[in-house]
């Protein structure tokens, strides 16, 4: 081999091993991150646990149309996710659970002055005429065709992990039938009621053609997440307070994959668990807190380069129970990933 051919083969051996050491880099990076919210009721002092008083409202509104925020539809959000696209810094979405009638009458036209895009699920079995409490169809037809996209969130709002098979095949089939009768067309988008599923409910939401589902767990999407249990951001009296908002529209997501155990409704009970960290780096300022109807639940945590393990001191109580992890990168940003589970 001639000195020139020797050199020219270093230098693309060299050029392929920088390709290689960017390529890995990217790999460890975050690319996407999405925050998106909650609401259910908007003024309804009755309820605070599902309500936002309307001074919070207001409020939250004036943040997200600061320029530094992206406010951005569901679907856009997850299209670009799916499609390796790029979302701008501090994305945000908006969505809206149970078609309570104080969001045709108070929020939506709030949403709609400010061009604030906004996705309603809705419970059919609660749409009737005479519903004082809900909307009626001529209203969410109205909405829709006023730019509101339509999600589904089951028939009857029922704890779905309690329901057997062929009462949760029953709970889609009869919902994406007065869908189609009423809208014309079946959603894309799905919300698990109360944010409880299972490992068949997600298989069940696949095979019907959903192209995500939400639950009601704190966190921020990105690329990792897993599409079919996405994390929301719950907004009422108590946890609708400016400074929570700001935090959580401004937080990134912190990247897990391979979470276990991934049926949310536990079979074991306490669950291990445990996740990997797309950036590994992050684990060195990785907190995880765990809450159930009890309180907060001590545990230990063991970190292995990228994979963590949580162990849990006791049994996790009865109904649902959440595991919030954070994280602060180099560039001073923190990073959220949540997750629940139903015993």
């Amino acid at each position: 081999m001639s000195i020139y051919k020797y050199i020219l083969l270093l230098i693309l051996k060299s050029i392929s091993f920088i390709f290689l050491l960017v390529s890995v880099a990217q790999a460890s990076n975050i690319k996407n991150s999405a925050t998106v919210f909650m609401y259910h009721k908007f003024g309804v002092d009755k309820y605070p646990s599902t309500s936002v008083t309307l001074s919070q409202f207001e409020e939250h509104i004036k943040e997200f149309k600061k320029d530094k925020y992206n406010i951005l539809s569901l679907e856009f959000i997850i299209d670009t996710i799916i499609n390796d696209g790029n979302l701008p810094d501090n994305t945000i979405g908006i969505s809206v659970d149970d078609a309570d009638k104080s969001f045709f009458d108070t929020a939506w036209p709030i949403f709609k002055k400010n061009n604030v895009p906004v996705t309603l699920f809705v419970t059919t079995g609660t749409i009737a005429n005479n519903n004082k409490n809900y909307l009626n169809w001529d209203q969410i037809r109205k909405l829709k065709k006023e730019g509101v996209t339509i999600g589904a969130h089951s028939h009857t709002h029922a704890h779905m992990p309690d329901l057997t098979t062929e009462e949760l095949i029953k709970e889609i089939e009869i919902s994406n039938k007065i869908f189609l009768k009423e809208l014309g067309e079946i959603p894309t988008l799905f919300a698990f009621p109360y944010g409880e599923t299972s490992s068949e409910i997600i298989q069940l939401v696949k095979d019907y053609k959903f192209k995500v589902a939400f639950g009601q767990h704190s966190g921020v999407i990105n690329e990792t997440s897993n599409m079919y249990y996405l994390p929301r951001f719950s907004l009422n009296k108590k946890y609708g307070e400016i400074d929570r908002v700001k935090f959580a529209a401004s937080s990134k997501g912190l990247g897990v994959y391979d979470f276990i155990p991934y049926n949310p409704t536990l079979t074991e009970n306490p669950p291990f668990i445990g996740f990997s960290l797309l950036d590994e780096k992050l684990s060195s300022s990785l907190n995880c807190f765990i809450f159930d109807m009890k309180g907060q639940v001590e545990r230990e945590i063991y970190k292995f380069n990228e994979r963590v393990e949580v162990r849990l001191q006791r049994e996790l109580s009865k109904g649902r129970s959440r595991i919030n992890c954070t994280a602060k990168d180099s560039n001073g940003n923190w990073r959220w990933f949540g997750h629940q589970f139903y015993n």
